[in-house]
């Protein structure tokens, strides 16, 4: 994911944010089911590009805005965040992001996967998400802001590809 457009996407994410009221409620399961479900319709269609998705709670719904990226080219895929924060509506709280990696992708975070959640990491409550090509969802923490540190994190939250997940 570019710089600039992560750093649009963070500013339009402290906007929707200044905006939401809090409550420290997170949700983390419905978070997780939440995830595991929308990884498991965009997961599959991940062949030659990447999803992205801002997560959001507007009322007693959890949600998603989401973006595909373009074809991706030797690894990288270029997902533009704005578009996604720009699909969260006015006075939802965001929760945090999700996003896939290709069929032939890496089963690893990259740094611009690490960099751009960490950025986010002051927003309450936010959490990342990512799922490897072989289905694994795994969550990482968002402080951490090394792929090594942030790959220690990973913690195990479902498997599209798996019967139970």
């Amino acid at each position: 994911m570019g710089f600039s457009n992560r750093m649009r996407g963070m500013a339009l994410l402290w906007a929707i944010a200044a905006a939401a009221r809090a409550d420290t409620d997170c949700f983390r399961p419905e978070v997780h089911s939440h995830v595991r479900q929308t990884i498991a319709i965009y997961g599959p269609m991940s062949i030659d590009n990447e999803f992205f998705g801002f997560i959001y709670r507007y009322g007693s719904r959890i949600d998603s805005g989401v973006v595909r990226s373009r074809g991706c080219q030797s690894g990288d895929c270029v997902v533009d965040v704005a578009v996604a924060a720009q699909r969260i509506p006015k006075g939802a709280r965001v929760l945090g992001e999700w996003h896939t990696h290709p069929r032939g992708g890496s089963r690893l975070l990259s740094t611009l996967d690490v960099r751009g959640a960490y950025r986010n990491r002051n927003l309450e409550c936010y959490a990342a998400y990512f799922s490897r090509p072989d289905g694994e969802i795994l969550a990482w923490n968002p402080r951490e802001k090394s792929v090594p540190t942030a790959m220690a994190s990973l913690v195990r939250v479902g498997n599209y590809a798996a019967r139970s997940g």
